[in-house]
């Protein structure tokens, strides 16, 4: 709190004469802010125009933010302020020695590599996976579409009106970026009961979802993946709590533990850190707007300090019931109901709900992995506006001078090779002024530029998405970065007069321009700032260019899996459409992908294809018998060679180097002790590399079952595609670097519609991750709104004693299921051990029974754990007598 000092000059009066007049207050201090006895932006308006009328000097809006205390701004108007100038439209704030001395610091010791990029800084860090939910958006090729086209995905309502001045009335238009459908969600692929997800808030299950598409659309699988890989995500204050606290006072099934588990932003990291089995560093990030820009440069820190080898960075701010913004005199959101960044028309913020989440890696390890990079982050910063600023809510522009600036150094770029900057450009008739005014001085490094740098600002087409603005910009960035080309920044025509557009080098882009930097890579900066002072800035970077390697007309094995049929079929139709869609697409590099990077589920299928034309062939119906199906997929099969007499040992290395592991071997001599004794283990799975009398004896030995498999190897990819259909381990990799021969040339395998030499394709070859459509989820609404709540029923589908139908009601009560089968595992049916704890507890307050969570363990169907409370019950009576 300062202390109350009068004002002594000339121009102190007059401003303090200003300040009483406007706020309506007696008297004021020289060092009190104006906006902490009072004031706001529209106020300030009119201070403006009182300060030009009465001293004829008219200063720009940020410079009146900047020196918001009168003996800062008397100081200024007089022209004796350090390094400024009262001439109106300078970009004040910081003084000209200081900036030149940043200017300095970037550029000593830095050569920009112009076109080259063959030396890879052991400081970048490449983007090699992105997913999002935006606004009209479900993916980011959605998005970047709706991007380059210009779309306003704003949703607009009916215009209101609130009590203006003089005793009249002002409208607004209600207005929000709204996504479609956020409430619904695949509970069943993350093993979710349904009650779970009812409890779970939706911001937390939308990026949970984005999390999945993001790292396999990156190729990876984190439960195959050999390192660790860690996550940074925030999310923005849950209203879901409000919704589940009503709730809970009709339907005292929800805890207040529910409540907190399941909407509580501490648990939004390691929620996803446990759904996907990742290991690595798990943290949530809060840092307001900036929270998903904060979180990648966090990630990208980890990945420096060898803490993870892989990171998901991004951030979710999903509201429902969704709220409309409401305006409201000296606020910050739009009356309009549009966001207008830079243009005269600003005046204020429309909101946004969205989630976004990008997957980071060192970028000489990504090279080396052969992954698909969308761009090159080449350095970070963040930092906060301390104290100089207008207020605690008011931007600052020496902390984002600053956060720009120590960017660029970790970059090793100049200002000068920067020729796009994504800013946060919320479309405020201040803080886009105040946002230019840092970034001019930030970008002045005193050499000529050959081009203007290109400006834009993604919260004209999809508003301010809070906890995920950041992410969002960030996703827009690379994706520009990767396809050479800059989006229109929507609702720009004329410039805010109190932006400097000619005090530094940008030009808002108002439609789909190309990017292609004469002499060196294309280069953007970003910015996202958050309430409170905080600043983040990151320097992207176009991607290197793959390395050139030979073309490859060997067959291949597209392998897809998924949690339903339904999902399969989807994830078959979309394999197919995006080869349809993207013939620069190499089929080893879509088989690598599928084989490598996607999480294996229990509904399989496989095709071996010769090309391109063979496999749209094949994933669109046109040779079913080719596209090899089935759901017997089983972890921990035993596995048995059955060789000839004068088996080729290499061949047999080979076969055990891809991963069968077999622990038994028949040969064509043995017995029948030793038929049987390898069929008394469930599921066997017999590799038949030339003994096909022994095969047939198996199959017709009594102990044979349909749960047993016999792959005959005639032709070797058919061959580790049946061995993936049932659920063993592949060695991919060494399929790919080691060529299998049976010892002798057989050839013709139906499923391949072709007859070839047995030989696996693709040996020794390079091959690449490439982006593939995401999972299929197989979505359900699950929301709940506040209201009296639907119990379950008391009673279940052939529920016999009061006993069982109690156990029934609170099976179905506790997993949030309409019935459960008696039969059916509580496990089984998504419950776990908290859930199983509360359904004990809950039980104990209706029977006069004890029990131990395990005896849910020991009996977890219905019947089976009704046979366990019915037992307890009668020995209770026995004791009673």
């Amino acid at each position: 709190m300062s202390i109350h000092q009068p004002p002594v000059t000339r121009t102190e009066r007059i401003i303090a004469e200003i300040w009483c007049d406007v706020l309506e207050l007696d008297e004021v201090g020289v060092l009190d802010n104006f906006f902490e006895v009072g004031g706001y932006s529209m106020l300030m308006q009119l201070v403006r125009a009182q300060i030009a009328e009465r001293t004829g000097v008219r200063p720009t809006l940020p410079e009146l933010f900047i020196h918001s205390t009168i003996r800062s701004c008397a100081a200024f108007l007089d022209g004796s302020a350090k390094g400024t100038t009262a001439k109106g439209g300078s970009a004040a704030g910081g003084t000209a020695t200081t900036s030149q001395q940043d200017a300095d610091r970037v550029t000593d010791g830095v050569t920009d590599r112009e076109t080259e990029r063959e030396t890879v800084r052991e400081t970048d860090i490449a983007v090699i996976g992105l997913a999002c939910r935006f606004p009209d958006a479900v993916d980011t090729d959605q998005f970047w579409h709706n991007l380059v086209s210009g779309v306003d995905s704003i949703s607009r309502f009916p215009p209101k009106s609130i009590p203006g001045p003089g005793g009249g009335k002002r409208e607004y238009v209600p207005a929000r970026g709204l996504l479609r459908e956020p409430e619904w969600f695949d509970a069943g692929y993350f093993g979710y009961t349904p009650r779970e997800a009812l409890l779970t808030d939706p911001q937390h299950r939308v990026l949970l979802e984005c999390a999945v598409e993001a790292i396999e659309g990156a190729g990876y699988d984190p439960d195959r993946f050999p390192g660790l890989i860690g996550i940074y995500a925030g999310c923005s204050l849950s209203s879901y709590t409000e919704t589940l606290r009503a709730r809970q006072q009709e339907d005292h099934s929800i805890t207040t533990w529910d409540i907190l588990m399941g909407t509580t932003g501490d648990y939004l990291a390691s929620r996803i850190a446990y759904k996907l089995g990742l290991r690595g560093p798990t943290a949530n990030v809060q840092a307001a707007c900036a929270t998903s820009l904060y979180a990648v440069h966090f990630a990208a820190r980890a990945l420096l300090a060898g803490e993870c080898d892989l990171a998901l960075a991004g951030g979710s701010s999903v509201r429902l019931p969704a709220e409309l913004d409401n305006y409201r005199v000296g606020g910050i959101t739009s009356p309009s109901g549009v966001c207008s960044p830079f243009d005269t028309a600003a005046d204020g913020v429309v909101g946004g709900q969205g989630c976004g989440i990008a997957v980071l890696k060192r970028l000489s390890a990504a090279v080396a992995d052969g992954d698909h990079i969308h761009a090159v982050l080449r350095g970070s910063a963040v930092n906060n506006d301390g104290r100089e600023r207008a207020g605690f809510t008011a931007p600052g522009v020496r902390g984002q001078v600053e956060v720009v600036r120590a960017a660029q150094r970790a970059a090793g770029v100049t200002p000068s090779s920067i020729t796009y900057v994504e800013a946060h450009g919320t479309g405020t008739r201040v803080g886009d002024p105040i946002e230019v005014a840092g970034l001019n001085q930030a970008f002045d490094d005193g050499k000529p530029r050959a081009e203007p740098c290109l400006l834009g600002s993604v919260k004209g087409n999809i508003g301010h998405l809070d906890a995920a603005a950041g992410i969002a910009g960030f996703i827009k960035t690379v994706l520009a970065v990767e396809r050479g080309t800059v989006p229109p920044s929507l609702h720009y025509a004329v410039p805010n007069p109190d932006i400097d557009f000619a005090a530094g080098p940008f030009v808002v882009v108002t439609e789909p321009t190309p990017w292609a930097p004469v002499g060196q890579p294309r280069r953007a900066g970003l910015t996202a700032r958050g309430l409170g002072g905080n600043n983040a800035h990151i320097v992207l970077e176009q991607p290197p260019a793959p390395r050139p390697r030979a073309g490859s007309e060997d067959h291949q094995v597209l392998v897809l899996s998924a949690h339903t049929p339904a999902a399969l079929d989807e994830l078959t139709a979309r394999i197919a459409a995006r080869l349809a869609e993207r013939p620069d697409l190499e089929l080893r590099d879509v088989a690598w992908t599928l084989q490598v990077g996607r999480r294996q589920h229990g509904y399989r299928r496989f095709a071996v294809v010769r090309d391109r034309e063979d496999a749209l062939r094949v994933l669109g119906g046109g040779a079913p018998e080719r596209l090899v199906g089935g759901d017997h997929a089983r972890d921990g099969r035993a596995v048995a060679l059955l060789l000839p007499q004068a088996a080729d040992a290499g061949v047999v290395r080979h076969w055990e180097a891809l991963g069968p592991a077999p622990d038994l071997t028949l040969w064509p001599d043995c017995d029948d002790a030793a038929i049987g004794s390898a069929l008394d283990t469930p599921g066997r799975v017999f590799l038949e590399l030339g003994a096909p009398g022994t095969a047939a004896r198996l199959r017709e030995h009594p102990r044979w079952t349909p749960e047993h498999i016999v792959v005959t190897v005639t032709d070797p990819l058919a061959a580790l595609g049946e061995l993936w259909l049932a659920g063993l381990p592949i060695d991919w990799a060494a399929a790919r670097t080691k060529p299998a021969r049976t010892g002798s040339a057989r050839t013709g395998s139906a499923r391949t519609g072709s007859a070839r030499t047995a030989e696996p394709a693709g040996a020794a070859e390079p091959v690449r991750r490439v982006p593939l459509p995401g999972y299929p989820f197989q979505r359900q609404p699950y929301l709940l709104e506040a209201g009296p709540a639907v119990q379950p029923s008391s009673s279940a589908p052939g529920a016999g004693p009061t006993t069982e139908r109690t156990v029934s009601m609170l099976f179905t009560e506790m997993l949030g299921l309409a019935e459960v089968d008696p039969e059916d595992s509580f496990f089984d049916l998504g419950g776990d051990s908290l859930v199983a704890n509360e359904l004990v507890g809950r039980l104990e307050q209706l029977l006069p029974v004890r029990l131990e969570v395990r005896a849910m363990y020991d009996a977890p169907s219905v019947r089976e754990f009704t046979a366990l409370v019915e037992e307890q019950l009668r020995g209770e009576a026995v004791r009673s007598d």
